[in-house]
């Protein structure tokens, strides 16, 4: 019998140990996966932030070009006008054709009023959105960040709600998260030194998203309004574009359109030295020019590449337009905007966001739990973690990575030219995943916890 107690006590004591190591490795587990909720939660808020960036930088563009479009068609239409208004003071006394013109010219006059009245208003409610789009920027931006801190809260209650998210022990979620929100990304302007460079870049896609009609609308006019005969050559070309004018660091930037249509021609002529083409010699026939405010004026900016190389084409013709220019709408330049920092280029994915949950002992329901009036009954009475809690690390990050194909016939979201596509705040492809935590985070982690 005195055998048969020692066995049985020995099996007690074993089985209590297993079921405790059982346990522990069970609410190790399941701490575990709330960590690795958490910090995947962490890190989708940031993706979500960087693609809301994106997606707003892309509407941003989007309603530059509008503009671009708008003050196109208020310099295209002011120019078709005065192509009318010209041709009928040169040809409305011939009889019939003097009557078509003149019906063309009342036709398209009352039109282009309507236009410009249309554009005068279309600018404008582009300028507020743009502003609207720049302040939702900023509004996201600090709500996400708080927000990610909370949520991660919310997330680790919901899965456990024995365990928590103690930011005493949290100093590496902290410094994380500030990273990616504000190191990690930049809010870029026209009047930071530092940010110049991505401001600059943000005008840059600007003008390349512009569409054909706004970038450049220049071209030669076929036969019979080209053309050649012995001794004698004339063409009539159309010249035109819709150009951002920069106006330094400290102003706003200034939308501007010019357009013009010109006869040109040249002859064969003979003076007392040789003979040869004289030409070619140009005569206006139309222009009109627009601008999105008062801040640049065209007739002292701009080049010979402005305005689908309007200079270059129809010198005489551009000059008129710019004589002529008319300002519609009000417009206050390229708004802030939320873009990677220059220690983020060429950069594809952030730094870990590392997060600790932990659980207090008392909570983790072993043999300790148990009330025994003889302490070496309970093999759990004993037990040691460090700072009295289970705690687990988990990371995670926002990554980029543009997709290659998403459909079936066709890898419609793949680059044109097939390059490597780094991080950026113009396209939303940020994902999440989770990520393996380095050494030095672990090691932060066990020194704050052992004095916890």
């Amino acid at each position: 019998m005195v055998l048969s107690l020692a066995l049985m006590t020995f099996a007690l004591m074993t089985v209590l140990y297993s079921y405790n190591t059982s346990k522990v490795n069970l609410e190790s587990s399941k701490l575990q996966n709330t960590a690795d909720n958490a910090a995947y939660s962490a890190a989708t808020f940031i993706a979500r932030d960087y693609n809301f960036k994106a997606y707003t930088n892309r509407a941003s563009v989007a309603n530059q070009v509008a503009i671009a479009q708008m003050v196109g068609l208020s310099s295209w239409f002011n120019m078709t006008d005065r192509f009318a208004r010209n041709a009928c003071n040169t040809l409305c006394w011939i009889p019939y054709v003097g009557n078509v013109i003149n019906a063309i010219k009342n036709v398209v006059g009352p039109i282009n009023r309507g236009v410009q009245q249309f554009v005068n208003v279309a600018v404008r409610v582009e300028n507020v959105m743009l502003r609207g789009l720049s302040i939702s920027q900023q509004i996201m931006h600090y709500a996400g960040a708080v927000s990610s801190i909370e949520s991660t809260q919310d997330i680790v209650e919901a899965n456990d709600p024995n365990s928590q998210l103690d930011l005493m022990q949290n100093p590496l979620m902290l410094q994380d998260v500030r990273h990616a929100w504000f190191t990690f990304q930049k809010r870029h302007s026209r009047t930071s030194r530092a940010s110049r460079t991505q401001f600059n870049e943000f005008k840059q896609v600007t003008m390349a998203s512009r569409d054909r009609f706004s970038s450049n609308r220049t071209y030669r006019l076929g036969s019979p309004w080209s053309g050649s005969i012995p001794f004698f050559k004339w063409k009539v070309i159309k010249a035109g574009g819709s150009d951002l004018i920069s106006n330094g660091n400290r102003r706003a930037e200034t939308w501007t359109s010019m357009d013009s249509i010109s006869y040109h021609y040249k002859y064969w002529g003979c003076s007392w030295f040789r003979c040869r083409w004289r030409g070619y010699y140009e005569v206006p026939l139309g222009w009109g020019g627009t601008r999105s405010d008062t801040r640049a004026n065209m007739n002292r900016v701009g080049n010979n590449r402005s305005w689908g190389a309007s200079r270059s084409n129809n010198r005489s013709g551009s000059r008129l337009a710019a004589r002529n220019q008319q300002r519609k709408g009000s417009y206050s330049g390229v708004q802030p905007f939320y873009g990677l920092s220059n220690s983020a280029n060429r950069r594809s994915e952030t730094d870990n966001i590392s997060i600790v949950v932990s659980k207090e002992q008392n909570n983790l329901r072993t043999t300790s739990q148990i009330n025994s009036q003889d302490t070496g009954v309970d093999p759990a009475n004993d037990e040691s973690l460090l700072g009295d809690r289970l705690s687990s690390l988990a990371s995670a990050q926002a990554y980029y990575s543009r997709p290659r194909d998403l459909m079936m016939s066709t890898s419609a979201w793949a680059r044109g030219d097939s390059r490597h596509e780094y991080g950026n705040l113009y396209n939303p492809f940020w994902q999440v995943r989770l990520a393996e935590s380095t050494n030095s985070d672990r090691s932060v982690v066990y020194a704050i916890t052992r004095f916890l």
